[in-house]
């Protein structure tokens, strides 16, 4: 259980980051299949999901990360339809959370 919060967490951490940090690019994201995607980035940096949720309006938002860290990756998945490269980085860390207040 404890883990499924930490990667809430780390997950709901990442995504707020990334909604609130300026673009640098106006490209458009990488696009595809959401398996496809996936099953691209398991092969190539060993990739493997670790946590995920779900926006208000029903994307999928999606943390893979390597079996120690090296390299990670955010997929953002519209309902339905492809999943889509939000970002991509290396030295993932997962940090331990204090739940502090109710329901911790």
């Amino acid at each position: 259980m404890r883990s499924l919060k930490l990667a809430y967490g780390i997950a709901i951490a990442a995504v707020l980051f990334l909604l609130l940090s300026p673009r640098t690019s106006e490209a458009a994201p990488a696009c595809g299949d959401p398996a496809k995607v996936m099953q691209g980035l398991e092969s190539k940096y060993h990739e493997v999901p670790v946590a995920e949720g779900v926006t208000p309006n029903g994307q999928r938002i999606i943390v893979l990360v390597s079996p120690i860290g090296q390299t990670f990756t955010i997929l953002l998945q519209i309902p339905n339809g492809p999943a889509c490269l939000v970002t991509s980085g290396e030295a993932w860390q997962e940090l331990e959370i204090k739940f502090k207040g109710p329901g911790a």
